[in-house]
C-alpha cells in the first residue's frame, strides 16, 4: 500500500501549493512503460526480461520567471498484480533556468540533461531504475555549443553501505553551418568506505576520459540525421587494496548514428584495454556503464523505429545487438513515454519538444 500513501501525500502537497495564491503553480506528469527482453549467453550479463511502468508526477511553485521548486514521487511498478513489486522514491529540487545557464539541486529528473550519457558511462538498466540525479547540475549554453556538469550522490555512508558519488562533465561544440564538431565526456567516480569499515575494505579511485571529434552531415544529405564521432577512451583507476599502482587501460571508440523518417540506426564500437578492470570484484557498485566494457572488444548495433511521436507521446521499438569478447546477447525493446506539463499546455501554445526517451 506504499504507492497509495505516496499518491495521497502528493495530493496533499498539491492542495498546499494551490493555497500559495501569490505564486504560479507548476506541474508535470511523466509516464513510461518498458519491455526489454534479453536473450543470449551468460558470459557477461544474464538473459532476462524487464517489463514495468513508471509514473512520475510533480507539482511545484514558480518563485520568479527563472526560479521554481518542485516535488513529487517516482513510482516504479513491475507488471504483476502485487503491490510488493512496486517501488516509490521521492523527487524534490530547486531549478533555475535562463537562456545562458541553468542549475538544479536536490533530487531531480535525469531528463534535465541536455543529452543522454554514452554506454561506457551509463547503462540501460540504470536508465530504467535510476530516474533521478541526487545532487546538483550546472548547464551552460554557448553560441555554438553547450557544456554541463553534475554531481550524483549515489551512496550515503552507513554501517552497511559504502560512500559513493560520481562527477560527470560532458559537452559539445560545432560551428554554425559547419560539419565538424568536437566534444568530450569525463567522469570521476569515488567509491569510499562504509562506516566502521573492516580492515580489508579500501577506497577505489576511478576516472574515465573520452575526448572526441566528429562530423555532422545531417544537413548535407537526404537523411534526417547522420553523425559520426571518433575518439579515445581512457580509464585511470587505483584500488588502494593493491600495491600495483594506477591502472590505465585505453582504446579507440567510434560511433555512427543515422535516421531517415521513422527509422534509425546507431552503432557504437570500442577496442582496446578493459575499461572496467575491477568489475569482477565490485561490479555495478562501482561502474555505471554497460558491463560489456570489462572486455577488450565491444560493438553494439541498435536498429530502431519511431512508431508514434507527437506532442505528448513517444513510442519506439528497438532491436539491439551486443557483441563482446566471445559473447553475444540480443535485446528486443519497446519503449513508451507519455509526458505533459504546465509549461507545454498553458495559453494554448504549441508544446516545445520534451526530452527523448
Amino acid at each position: 500500500m506504499k504507492p497509495i500513501r505516496s499518491v495521497a501525500l502528493l495530493a496533499a502537497l498539491l492542495l498546499c501549493v494551490c493555497n500559495v495564491r501569490s505564486q504560479a503553480l507548476t506541474w508535470s506528469v511523466d509516464f513510461n512503460s518498458v519491455f526489454d527482453n534479453r536473450e543470449g549467453d551468460r558470459k557477461i550479463t544474464d538473459p532476462k526480461t524487464y517489463f514495468f511502468t513508471v509514473l512520475a508526477p510533480e507539482v511545484g511553485v514558480r518563485l520568479t520567471k527563472k526560479d521554481r521548486i518542485a516535488g513529487g514521487i517516482v513510482w516504479t511498478q513491475h507488471l504483476t498484480n502485487d503491490w510488493d513489486d512496486g517501488r516509490v522514491t521521492p523527487t524534490l529540487y530547486y531549478r533555475h533556468e535562463s537562456k545562458r545557464w541553468s542549475f538544479s539541486m536536490g533530487m531531480f529528473p535525469r531528463t534535465q540533461l541536455r543529452r543522454e550519457l554514452p554506454g561506457f558511462l551509463w547503462c540501460d538498466s540504470l536508465t530504467y531504475f535510476q530516474r533521478n540525479i541526487r545532487g546538483a547540475l550546472v548547464q551552460y549554453n554557448m553560441r555554438h555549443g553547450w557544456i554541463e556538469a553534475y554531481l550524483d550522490w549515489r551512496g550515503m555512508q552507513s554501517t552497511t553501505r559504502r560512500e559513493a558519488f560520481n562527477i560527470v562533465v560532458h559537452g559539445e561544440g560545432k560551428p554554425r553551418g559547419g560539419v565538424f564538431l568536437v566534444g568530450g565526456n569525463a567522469m570521476m567516480n569515488h567509491f569510499a568506505l562504509q562506516k566502521n569499515a573492516p580492515a580489508d575494505q579500501h577506497i577505489v579511485d576511478n576516472f574515465l576520459v573520452n575526448p572526441y571529434i566528429g562530423l555532422d552531415f545531417s544537413r548535407k544529405t537526404a537523411l534526417d540525421l547522420l553523425v559520426i564521432k571518433a575518439g579515445a577512451l581512457l580509464t585511470v583507476e587505483r584500488n588502494r587494496a593493491n600495491d600495483d599502482g594506477w591502472k590505465t587501460p585505453a582504446g579507440g571508440w567510434l560511433e555512427l548514428e543515422g535516421e531517415w523518417r521513422w527509422l534509425g540506426l546507431k552503432n557504437s564500437f570500442y577496442m582496446g584495454g578493459k575499461l572496467f578492470p575491477s568489475y569482477g570484484e565490485f561490479g555495478a557498485e562501482l561502474y555505471q556503464g554497460e558491463p560489456f566494457y570489462q572486455t577488450s572488444f565491444y560493438n553494439r548495433t541498435d536498429v530502431y523505429a519511431k512508431i508514434l511521436q507527437n506532442r505528448f507521446v513517444d513510442l519506439q521499438a528497438s532491436l539491439d545487438f551486443n557483441f563482446a569478447d566471445n559473447s553475444f546477447i540480443f535485446y528486443q525493446r519497446l519503449l513508451l513515454r507519455v509526458y505533459f506539463d504546465s509549461f507545454n499546455v498553458r495559453h494554448g501554445k504549441k508544446s516545445r519538444k520534451h526530452p527523448r526517451l
